[in-house]
């Protein structure tokens, strides 16, 4: 059948189901349907929205019927792999994922309509008018053909306590389906018998690998029996890298030819998990969805396998290789690199976390007790994530987060010879670097003490420098301020921030001279003076991220110094001070930022002292600051009547999830106001008075004030900034500052709306990500608000 002829009589069959009642037991129909050739964007072209709804909502009968048929029919390919029938088995896949979508709008996470409940997950009797039982039937399948007739009666005979639901069963042969033999991975043989897996896994357990257990408080515990998390068999895994080494896959780790299926059959798991959409943000439960809970179960198929394919094939992936090889489509690997790390975080992101806690039977090989596995909530996928403790993977998995983050900036050189093309999943991999962070407990000790965590927060600083202005971004930023955010609350990264930073980034950053603390610093100041307004909330998280790493920073740049204290001026300025009742308490941030460098890293930061000297007015200014002038100048700002610049109206998503800090305060200025007009008052100043510590600050300027003025006296106007650097580099200030005070550190510390955030956040990435082949319509989104914004022609 030729092309336009196939699409026409696909485009009949889809109008006959929209406006007809077709029997399921209309043979002809229906295997007609099955085997006319079709892509995936000629299946979601000719089945727009509105007609898979009119599907739902008009002839449901007729729905039912197509997916329950679809699905026998992925069953049927899982039990007799015959690659005859691969071909239709796509047709199968990709009506699946074009109608999945619009029958889980109306699941339980949705509408909750009594239908599709029934249809997806009922065992008994159907609500359907006229149907009495909905059993996995295949109209038109002939014995010497696909044989799924009698596959779905013998599913639909099952007693009824017996039988498995529609959901269950097309969740479970799209886990099947991507490691068929011949369709998404080579033929294979199980060669872990015998206990090899086990053997190779206690040659991983090194005496380092021990001591960074034991250091984290990680007790070995020892079952007689659990369920295995070890990927088996090995050989169809995509690819090598943690969990399974090359030589154990037996085959080719490079070969790339069953990409395309790949990428169809994720399609097919995403519109299957995608019931979160469908959940008010505010309503929204990750124990909730039983879609998401059977892909995540332990008894899931190919579970294990598919985790350690994802993720190897995420970070296994290198842009700049892109250039030297051939044989393959490129774009197809990219592809299936993106989903990838879609699907895996979609997987991470229900259930209840991990133990990270190793647990070994009598084989010494890793389990989950079989209680633990059994419990509500249980995902297999957060477990296997926890339970990474090899410092070999742990490395792997850097690794591949620095290349693939690191080709954000190295895509936009052109000074780069073979430039890499451009990754545009970087959103979600921040969204996969946040779950190691959180959620394994070895993770970011390794990343901080094994390996150079720069190679980390040069791609994130130059993300968020990019993304600053543009409000489609914030949510791009936000996400870089909580990684920044969590690895600012250990010591090691402020000290690690050291490292001199050399690179020329493909961006109008100012020119600098210094370490990557500055790199942070500069950022975090264009942010605030320079970003959109709707990162204002944020500018508690950026002081504090500042504050942290502060007293490990040993020499501050010029331009970084100048940025420091330019912000002071900001903070303590009467439009911001006078914003909000709580605003000053950005500059008790920053004065601690301050105090952390003149009391622990004096010698080396003379720029920043010489900053300040300069400054010398403005800290005097907030020092001497009395009742009355901060009453005239808020009058001058703002009138009689005070108002705060702000939207007062409903609080976003966005700001809902700014991280809380232990110890710390995030309201900001803005945000902090609650529409009564602000006026300073006694109380407010006696406040501002002992929150702002400026006994340090006070004090270095009394000492070094006169110094400066003498130096410059002397020169009679004419001096060099060098030469004052070189005298404030020879004070010492032993004895004339406070007793350096405890540092302090703020740690985030979670909290659901967080991670509420975070659910939205990827799945409005996935959303956007996916409109070239729209697997999602936003009319009935409600985890987040889809606008559509129109051309100006």
């Amino acid at each position: 059948m030729g092309q336009t002829a196939s699409r026409e009589k696909f485009r009949e069959s889809v109008k006959a189901l929209i406006e007809l009642d077709v029997s399921s037991d209309d043979a002809e129909f229906w295997d007609e349907l099955w085997k006319i050739p079709s892509s995936a964007q000629e299946v979601f072209e000719l089945i727009p929205p509105e007609a898979a709804r009119r599907l739902r909502d008009d002839r449901f009968e007729n729905l039912a019927t197509l997916f329950t048929q679809a699905t026998a029919q992925l069953c049927q390919i899982v039990e007799t792999p015959y690659n005859i029938y691969f071909d239709q088995a796509l047709n199968c896949v990709r009506v699946l994922t074009r109608i999945l979508p619009f029958l889980l709008e109306k699941g339980d996470l949705g509408d909750a309509d009594e239908f599709v409940e029934q249809l997806c997950w009922g065992t008994g009797a159907s609500p359907i008018p006229g149907d009495e039982k909905i059993g996995l039937m295949v109209g038109g399948a002939k014995e010497d053909e696909m044989s799924t007739q009698s596959a779905a009666k013998d599913k639909a005979n099952k007693p009824e306590d017996e039988q498995e639901p529609l959901a269950l069963l097309v969740v479970h042969a799209a886990m099947h389906m991507l490691f068929l033999p011949q369709f998404t991975c080579d033929f294979y043989e199980d060669a872990d018998k015998g206990g090899k897996r086990g053997n190779n896994r206690r040659e991983h357990n090194t005496k380092e690998d021990r001591e960074m257990r034991a250091e984290a408080g990680l007790r070995e515990k020892k079952v007689e029996w659990g369920v295995p998390i070890l990927p088996r068999p090995t050989s169809i895994c995509w690819s090598p890298g943690a969990g399974v080494s090359a030589s154990e896959l037996g085959f080719d780790a490079a070969t790339r030819k069953y990409d395309k299926n790949r990428i169809e059959v994720l399609r097919l798991m995403l519109a299957a998990c995608c019931d979160p959409l469908f959940s008010p943000a505010d309503e929204y439960n990750p124990l909730a969805s039983r879609w998401l809970a059977v892909a995540t179960a332990a008894d899931a198929p190919n579970a294990i396998c598919l985790f350690y394919s994802l993720l190897n094939t995420i970070l296994s992936y290198d842009p700049r290789g892109v250039a030297t090889m051939s044989g393959f489509s490129e774009g197809h690997h990219v592809k299936l690199v993106e989903l990838s790390v879609q699907v895996l975080c979609v997987l991470l992101d229900c259930g209840l976390p991990g133990s990270p806690e190793p647990v070994l039977d009598h084989n010494a090989v890793p389990v989950v007790e079989f209680d633990m596995a059994s419990k509500g909530g249980f995902n297999i996928m957060r477990t296997l994530l926890a339970r990474m403790n090899s410092s070999k993977e742990l490395t792997f998995v850097f690794d591949g987060f620095a290349r693939l983050l690191r080709n954000v900036y190295e895509s936009e050189n052109n000074y780069l010879p073979h430039a890499a093309p451009d990754l545009e999943c970087f959103q979600e991999l921040l969204v996969l670097l946040w779950k190691f962070l959180e959620e394994n407990p070895l993770f970011m000790n390794h990343v901080l003490t094994k390996c150079n965590v720069n190679k980390l927060i040069v791609p994130i600083c130059f993300l968020m420098y990019k993304s600053r202005r543009d409000p489609a971004q914030i949510g791009l930023v936000h996400i870089c301020t909580f990684v920044l955010l969590k690895l600012s609350g250990e010591r090691s990264f402020g000290v690690s921030l050291n490292k001199p930073f050399q690179q020329k980034l493909p961006t109008d950053l100012p020119l600098f001279s210094g370490c990557h603390a500055d790199l942070l610093t500069i950022t975090l100041h264009k942010l605030i003076v320079n970003g959109a307004y709707k990162l204002v909330p944020l500018y508690s998280c950026f002081l504090t991220i500042m504050c942290n790493v502060s007293p490990y920073w040993r020499s501050m740049s010029l331009v970084a110094a100048v940025k420091l204290v330019n912000l002071f001026e900001l903070f303590s300025s009467p439009k911001f001070l006078y914003s909000g009742e709580y605003a000053h308490r950005h500059l008790a941030l920053l004065l601690e930022v301050f105090n952390n460098i003149l009391q622990y890293q004096y010698h080396g930061n003379a720029h920043l002292v010489y900053a300040i000297v300069r400054r010398k007015d403005s800290f005097g200014n907030l020092a001497s600051l009395t009742l009355q002038k901060a009453q005239s100048q808020c009058h001058k700002i703002y009138g009689d009547h005070t108002t705060v610049a702000g939207n007062r109206d409903k609080m976003t998503l966005s700001q809902k999830g700014i991280p809380n800090i232990d110890g710390g305060e995030t309201t900001s200025a803005h945000s902090s106001v609650t529409g009564t007009p602000f006026q300073p008052t006694e109380a407010w100043l006696t406040e501002l008075k002992e929150s702002l510590p400026m006994e340090t600050v006070t004090r270095l300027l009394q000492h070094l004030v006169p110094v400066v003025d003498e130096i410059v006296l002397k020169k009679q106007g004419v001096v060099d900034e060098a030469e004052i650097l070189a005298v404030l580099n020879e004070i010492t200030m032993v004895g004339l500052l406070p007793v350096p005070h405890a540092i302090v550190i703020r740690k985030y510390q979670p909290n659901q709306y967080t991670a509420l955030w975070f659910t939205a956040f990827m799945w409005g990435v996935i959303f956007l990500r996916n409109q070239n082949l729209p697997l999602f319509d936003g009319g009935c989104i409600e985890l987040f608000q889809v606008s559509v914004q129109e051309d100006d022609d």
